[in-house]
Protein backbone atom coordinates (compact mmCIF):
# COMPACT_ATOMS: atom_id res chain seq x y z
CA UNK A 1 0.00 0.00 0.00
CA UNK A 2 1.08 3.79 -0.75
CA UNK A 3 1.21 6.01 1.41
CA UNK A 4 1.17 10.09 0.64
CA UNK A 5 0.64 12.87 1.81
CA UNK A 6 -2.42 15.27 1.50
CA UNK A 7 -1.94 18.64 -0.04
CA UNK A 8 -1.94 20.96 2.91
CA UNK A 9 0.41 18.77 4.96
CA UNK A 10 4.45 19.59 4.39
CA UNK A 11 7.34 17.07 5.44
CA UNK A 12 10.70 18.98 6.31
CA UNK A 13 13.50 16.73 7.59
CA UNK A 14 15.00 18.14 10.40
CA UNK A 15 18.73 17.47 12.39
CA UNK A 16 16.13 15.14 14.89
CA UNK A 17 13.87 13.89 13.04
CA UNK A 18 11.28 15.68 10.62
CA UNK A 19 8.18 18.10 11.11
CA UNK A 20 4.61 17.58 9.58
CA UNK A 21 3.20 21.05 8.98
CA UNK A 22 -1.19 20.94 8.75
CA UNK A 23 -1.23 24.19 7.15
CA UNK A 24 -5.41 23.82 7.17
CA UNK A 25 -5.09 23.78 11.27
CA UNK A 26 -1.74 25.97 11.08
CA UNK A 27 -0.53 22.84 13.68
CA UNK A 28 2.82 21.30 13.27
CA UNK A 29 4.27 17.80 14.25
CA UNK A 30 7.67 16.93 15.30
CA UNK A 31 8.72 13.15 14.83
CA UNK A 32 11.88 11.70 15.78
CA UNK A 33 14.68 10.56 13.60
CA UNK A 34 13.30 7.07 13.54
CA UNK A 35 10.03 8.20 12.44
CA UNK A 36 11.58 10.62 9.84
CA UNK A 37 13.15 7.64 8.65
CA UNK A 38 10.10 5.97 7.29
CA UNK A 39 7.98 8.80 6.65
CA UNK A 40 11.40 9.91 4.27
CA UNK A 41 10.99 6.39 2.81
CA UNK A 42 7.33 6.40 2.43
CA UNK A 43 7.24 9.78 0.96
CA UNK A 44 10.02 8.00 -1.85
CA UNK A 45 6.99 5.58 -2.75
CA UNK A 46 8.48 2.33 -0.49
CA UNK A 47 5.80 0.17 1.22
CA UNK A 48 5.47 -0.02 5.14
CA UNK A 49 7.32 -3.42 4.59
CA UNK A 50 10.07 -2.15 3.07
CA UNK A 51 10.48 0.61 5.36
CA UNK A 52 10.21 -1.25 8.03
CA UNK A 53 12.87 -3.86 6.46
CA UNK A 54 15.44 -0.70 6.36
CA UNK A 55 14.55 -0.06 9.98
CA UNK A 56 15.06 -3.75 10.99
CA UNK A 57 18.40 -3.82 9.48
CA UNK A 58 19.67 -0.61 11.23
CA UNK A 59 18.38 -2.22 14.83
CA UNK A 60 18.15 -5.62 14.49
CA UNK A 61 17.74 -6.21 18.11
CA UNK A 62 14.70 -4.27 17.67
CA UNK A 63 12.37 -6.12 14.82
CA UNK A 64 9.21 -6.96 16.50
CA UNK A 65 9.31 -3.62 18.43
CA UNK A 66 9.81 -1.90 14.88
CA UNK A 67 6.78 -3.56 13.20
CA UNK A 68 4.54 -2.65 16.20
CA UNK A 69 5.84 0.81 16.62
CA UNK A 70 5.31 1.70 12.66
CA UNK A 71 1.78 0.50 12.58
CA UNK A 72 1.22 2.10 15.91
CA UNK A 73 2.49 5.42 14.37
CA UNK A 74 1.11 5.27 11.14
CA UNK A 75 -2.03 5.29 12.60
CA UNK A 76 -2.15 7.92 14.93
CA UNK A 77 -0.88 10.29 11.80
CA UNK A 78 -3.76 8.68 9.67
CA UNK A 79 -6.03 9.79 12.27
CA UNK A 80 -4.89 13.23 12.61
CA UNK A 81 -4.84 13.17 8.64
CA UNK A 82 -1.51 13.89 8.26
CA UNK A 83 -1.09 10.80 6.14
CA UNK A 84 -3.04 8.75 4.06
CA UNK A 85 -2.87 5.36 2.76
Amino acid sequence: MAWHLPAHVTFTKTDTGAVLLDSRRSRYWQTNDTAAIVLDRLMQGADVESAVADLCTRYPDSAEQITADVQNMLGKLAAAKLVIP
